[in-house]
């Protein structure tokens, strides 16, 4: 073990994978043998504002990381102390990924072996109730103080690195978890040429399986087109196996981004039906407000659930988004909560939970003027309601790409050039793609903009806002 170099890591960093992750803080250290020395701790500039919460944990603030390097002043630093040394570290793929993210922001690659103690404790001390280092420490009698200083936790890392070493006979747990990584075996194809296979692109988009014939067999959508078409030949399940055998030609279209390839996807399922694909081809339930004359010849609204069809109306994935969406309803065109179904009381409703109606519950507003703020705020729901756009990646640099949103219905999608101002309504439909509007794509670009909700870019129907 002695001729092993190992550099310990530790560091503070803030972000979401698959986006880049940036450190803020970062400790070296070198053990080789029994010898153990702090190589250099330092903070680092990330180039935008720091969180919150990574300000309460730290003490750290923007003013002071203005004062301090940035990654890529301390890059080159970085790749000499680790050269020809094993990188290890309480939980080292999280650290090994952040310093990748870190140069691939940079452009350049980064990687090197990797130990991680994690790993190492859960193999070579089994049955522990945790693995934190923390506990660890206190259950090894590891000098250990719970703080932000780096060097602590350095410290704390090696020490307990240097007691796993002890514990490995003949270095056989670590000599393991050195070993290079075995590729997995491929299922060669048996129609299409590997070297075909091999030129497809890593960009996100939409491939297609075709069959003897040209049919489309399978539709799926990717991050990565070309990772994603051999993960089906790496796959030895019975489903992945026919698949492949029976496939002769692989198309694909590239999208720009996830999010386009999505909605691209669901299109095309929809309009080839392929047979391998099954989940889209199921029935779907979803949620829709639609009016009710009662006895007396009241307009009433109802939420009713019912199968998925096409309809150019809102529809909802959950009864609780079209009930939020029948109490702004009632709010705003002072509609009775008694014949929205908000309430189920007989006689004249009781307020205090809703803004008060006008009383045609007891009689005291005409039927006909009822029914018209009825009709107005359906109107409303099917044409005042949702009008924005999500702007993405394009395919290349020079353009990006767009999604429209009109009464809360998917329109389609397009490209448009980086130079292109986008100036009003009419320009992005001109160039739209006009797309269906369906359980999937709604189910799509609703989670798209719970996660991204700084994406939507609210719209005028008669211009830009």
């Amino acid at each position: 073990m002695k001729e092993r170099k190992f550099a310990i890591i530790s560091m503070t960093t803030f972000g979401n994978k698959p986006n880049p992750l940036r450190i803020v803080q970062l400790s070296i250290s070198k053990l080789r043998g029994d010898y153990y020395e702090p190589i250099f701790t330092t903070n680092i500039n990330p180039e935008e504002r720091l969180p919150n919460y990574i300000q309460q944990k730290t003490g750290l603030t923007d003013t002071i990381l203005l004062k301090a390097p940035t990654f890529s002043e301390v890059a080159n630093t970085i790749l000499q102390e680790l050269e020809n040394h094993i990188l290890v570290g309480h939980n080292a793929s999280f650290l090994h990924y952040a310093l990748q993210s870190e140069f691939k922001y940079l452009g350049y690659s980064f990687k090197t072996p990797q130990l991680c103690t994690v790993r190492l404790a859960k193999k070579l001390i089994p049955n522990m109730t945790s693995y934190e280092l923390p506990y660890l420490s206190g259950v090894l009698n590891i000098p250990y103080t719970a703080s932000n200083d780096l060097n602590d936790d350095n410290a704390a890392v090696a020490i307990l690195f240097q007691r796993l070493i002890l514990l490995d006979d003949d270095e056989m747990v670590i000599s393991k978890f050195l070993e290079p990584k075995v590729e997995k075996e491929r299922i060669a194809p048996k129609n299409i040429a590997y070297q075909k296979l091999n030129a497809l692109p890593n960009s996100p988009g939409i491939y297609k399986f075709q069959d003897k014939k040209g049919e489309v067999t399978y539709v799926g959508k990717a991050k990565d087109i070309k990772k994603r078409v051999l993960s089906h030949f790496y796959n030895t399940s019975e489903k992945e196996i026919t698949l492949c055998d029976a496939t002769y030609h692989i198309d694909f279209e590239p999208t720009g981004s996830e999010l386009i390839a999505l909605l691209r996807e669901a299109d095309l399922i929809d309009k080839l039906d392929p047979p391998f694909n099954y989940i889209q081809k199921k029935s779907y339930v979803t949620y829709h407000i639609v009016p009710q004359k009662n006895r007396k010849g009241v307009l009433q609204l109802k939420i009713e659930r019912r199968p998925f069809v096409h309809s150019p109306t809102e529809i909802f994935l959950k009864r609780g988004d079209a009930i939020k969406r029948l109490i702004a309803l009632t709010e705003k065109f002072r509609l009775c909560p008694l014949q929205t179904g908000l309430k189920s009381k007989l006689g004249r409703c009781t307020h205090g939970e809703y803004t008060e109606c006008d009383g045609i519950c007891a009689g005291e507003e005409e039927i006909g003027q009822y029914n018209l703020k009825v009709e107005n705020a359906l109107d409303y729901l099917n044409n005042e309601n949702d009008n924005y756009v999500l702007f993405e990646k394009g395919r290349t640099k020079e353009e990006r790409s767009f999604v429209l949103i009109l009464h809360g219905v998917y329109q389609g999608y397009g490209f448009l050039d980086n130079s292109q101002s986008v100036s009003s309504l009419e320009h992005l439909k001109d160039m739209l793609d006009p797309k269906k509007h369906s359980y999937h794509t709604a189910k799509i670009i609703s989670s798209y903009t719970q996660r991204n909700p700084w994406k939507i870019k609210p719209l005028e129907t008669n211009g830009m806002q």
